[in-house]
């Protein structure tokens, strides 16, 4: 089975299951020099007669059978080779590996869930990464258990319907058969139980979400003004597409070996959604445009060192440390660029709004969180 990166590759896991392998051309190199270089249209008199012919074409053919055979062994080696093996971070036995607002949680519901994460995210999960996958696994659980506390809490609900639905929706993104994910997830020892609950999590959450920016946000014809004559004047300044991915420093025990990581894995959203502890991580890391001087002076030299598609070191900048990728360099007398419509820059704010009480309402419900580690 070849390794996952991301979710958009299912289609090509679920393919390897059956693999049709194609016969191999022929190999035609024993053909004599001659009956490839004469004016003749014939062979008869450029071979050696109906016995050599003979002792060649089956000579051709054991050739073809022993690269095919061999083409065989050395897939089902790689297959065998690439069947995953789950890295155990949460301990053997059974045992409670934390509590959520007094909801238990084992380390056996941990280990499932860093198991689909390395199937959803691509990531294998090693010596050099596992602390900051147990430390993200362990999150993302907390943030799975409070949404759902929080949409009990207010009476939101999801029907198994929606959640089938849901279900459903997610293979037919990705390509998978009606019903075929369930043995993907068998093969990352991951139970089916584990994958619905964080989908009605989402959902729930969603809907949380749907429900405050109905009551709390709107845009103002003067915030569009403003939004748009920011735009316009930003079109005429030099600036940099820029990615990035913000750890604290508490947390920056292997803050190394993620910058070596990030250098010679071009997956630099994936970690920032991942990983990242900024506001930007929901969207990938992805800061957009930034101008010279916009950011703190210590980032804004390190961002400006950088070609396109270099990844910085770490920056130690107050509390935290900070990556930056290079996306883009926008050159205003060779770059051009559309103004978008009035209407694009107030949906454009509506979202941007909308991420940033989603942010907000999760910081709250983790800050208030009880949490207990026991592992």
């Amino acid at each position: 089975m070849k390794k996952y990166k991301g979710l958009a590759v299912l289609t090509a896991v679920l393919a390897m299951q059956a693999v049709a392998v194609a016969a191999a051309d022929f190999d035609l190199s024993g053909l004599d020099k001659a009956a490839r270089t004469s004016g003749s249209r014939s062979i008869m008199f450029q071979r050696g007669g109906a016995a050599e012919d003979a002792a060649a074409l089956q000579a051709e053919r054991e050739a073809a059978e022993a690269q095919e055979k061999a083409k065989q062994e050395a897939e089902a080696k790689q297959k065998k080779a690439a069947v995953f093996r789950p890295y155990n971070l949460f301990g053997k036995g059974l045992k409670i590996a934390a509590t959520i607002n007094g909801e238990m949680i084992s380390n056996k519901d941990l280990q499932e869930r860093a198991n689909l994460f390395a199937l959803t995210t691509g990531l294998a999960i090693n010596a050099k990464n596992k602390k900051m996958v147990a430390d993200k696994v362990l999150q993302n659980t907390i943030d799975e258990k409070i949404k759902l506390q929080e949409a009990e809490k207010y009476g939101v609900s999801v029907s198994d319907k929606e959640v089938r639905e849901a279900y459903r929706n997610f293979e037919k993104a990705n390509g998978v058969p009606a019903g075929k994910f369930a043995d993907v997830l068998k093969e990352y020892h991951v139970s089916r139980d584990v994958f619905m609950m964080q989908i009605k999590a989402n959902l729930l959450w969603n809907k949380l979400i749907a429900r405050r920016s109905g009551a709390q946000i709107s845009v103002s014809e003067r915030e569009v003004q403003d939004e748009y004559a920011r735009i316009k004047k930003d079109m005429n300044t030099a600036k940099y597409m820029v990615s990035e991915i913000v750890i604290p420093r508490k947390d920056g025990e292997h803050i190394g070996e993620l910058v070596e990581i990030l250098q010679n894995d071009p997956r630099f959203e994936l970690y920032a959604a991942q990983f990242s502890q900024s506001a930007s991580a929901p969207s990938g890391g992805k800061l957009g445009w930034v101008a010279q001087g916009q950011l703190p002076a210590p980032l804004d030299k390190a961002v400006r060192g950088l070609k396109e598609g270099q990844i910085s070191g770490a920056i130690p900048y107050r509390a935290d440390f900070y990556i930056f990728r290079m996306d883009k360099i926008y050159n205003p007398q060779r770059d051009k660029q559309e103004m978008p419509s009035e209407d694009e820059v107030r949906k454009f704010i509506e979202n941007r709004k909308a991420d940033e009480l989603a942010n907000k309402y999760i910081r709250d419900l983790r800050n208030r969180a009880v949490v207990e580690k026991k592992f």
